[in-house]
């Protein structure tokens, strides 16, 4: 413990002495990038480097020097050598330990603005990097207070760059303890961060994704059924990953199916009952969500070109908005197209149809 927070100790000092420091030169690190073979005054270039350009996102009080020193690392942060993976290797551990070290002195740092500012923009530095071993890092704050923070936090472990590089046999220990930690905010976590982590659920190839991408489909079903549904159109997104599901080889197309029918029964459900008491930008949000999903997810799962849900709409008939309903999700004396399961009922018969969703409140 005492030598970590020497470590510790010893970088926070190191960011201090930078205030002073002018900007980041490129010259020495771009020449290293160039080398296809490094050697141990390169590893040292490459560390300098790190720690000289993340002490001047620290050091600076200006936002646009922030994110100018955030550019200017990320530019840097590939050998331009193919294969190169001393390069990878050492600014990846250079990266972690200023990184980590960065967002320690971040978090006392005041005013509160220039905190907030300077940890966003180290976990948007993080989250443009992809690397694995920044997953621990960003996953400290994905339980955040803030809601921008934690955003920005789980956008680090669920962008396409980092979740390819998850998907890695090496990584999978690494994949688990993030669906562990997405799986412990979903909760808590808004419509936006809710997007990011179905993401996840929904691109990483572990078992713990699926169980992950359910749980997600439940939190936007219970909103939806007490009416306190918030970024509709987030449900676009849902729709099209559990849809995919249902259609691929291997996947539980029962549990899938059930929160698919439900989702998109409750979404439509909303657009029709809540007719006199949503906003203008609820209703556009609902019906962006409802010719997507009937184009791209509905028609690809039955098998056929389905168009009467946009007709409806468009032609602003009520009836037959219901009539498509109906087909669709069946009408309590039958079954509709959707043929999926939704339970069975306190009697063990098989529950052919979605719950109904209650009239909007007062």
């Amino acid at each position: 413990m005492k030598s970590l927070l020497l470590v510790v100790a010893v970088i926070s000092g190191f960011f201090v002495f930078l205030a002073s420091a002018e900007a980041v030169d490129t010259l020495a690190i771009e020449a290293v990038r160039g080398k296809s073979v490094l050697d141990d005054a390169d590893f040292k270039t490459i560390d300098d480097f790190v720690a000289k350009a993340v002490g001047e996102m620290l050091a600076t009080p200006d936002f646009s020097s922030i994110s100018n020193a955030r550019a200017i690392i990320v530019a840097n942060s590939a050998s331009t050598q193919p294969n190169q993976t001393q390069f990878a290797e050492q600014f990846s551990k250079s990266a972690q330990k200023y990184i980590s070290a960065a967002l320690q002195q971040a978090e006392g740092m005041t005013p509160a603005d220039r905190s907030f500012r300077l940890v966003t923009n180290l976990l948007m530095l993080t989250d443009a990097l992809a690397d694995v071993r920044l997953a621990e890092v960003a996953l400290k704050y994905v339980d955040s207070k803030n809601e921008a923070i934690r955003y920005c936090a789980v956008h680090c472990v669920a962008n396409s760059g980092i979740i390819e590089k998850l998907n890695s046999p090496k990584a999978i220990d690494t994949a688990r303890q993030v669906a562990r930690r997405l799986d412990e905010i979903v909760a808590t976590s808004g419509p936006e961060t809710l997007g990011l982590i179905a993401s996840f659920a929904g691109s990483i190839k572990i078992s713990e994704g699926e169980p992950l991408l359910l749980k997600v489909a439940d939190r936007r079903i219970a909103s939806y059924a007490d009416w306190s549904v918030e970024r509709e159109l987030l449900d676009s997104d849902i729709l099209r990953i559990l849809g995919d599901k249902m259609t691929s080889a291997g996947a539980n197309k029962e549990s899938i199916g059930r929160r698919f029918g439900q989702l998109f029964s409750y979404v439509l459900q909303r657009y029709i009952k809540g007719a006199d008491v949503l906003t203008d930008v609820q209703k556009e949000q609902l019906v962006s969500v409802l010719v997507e999903t009937e184009k791209s997810g509905l028609s690809k799962i039955l098998g056929k070109n389905r168009f009467g849900i946009k007709k409806a709409i468009e032609s602003g008939d009520a009836n037959a908005l219901q009539q498509e309903y109906d087909s669709i999700f069946g009408n309590g004396t039958k079954a509709g197209e959707l043929n999926v399961d939704y339970g069975k009922d306190a009697g063990g018969a098989a529950i052919t149809h979605p719950l109904l969703l209650s009239a909007p409140p007062a």
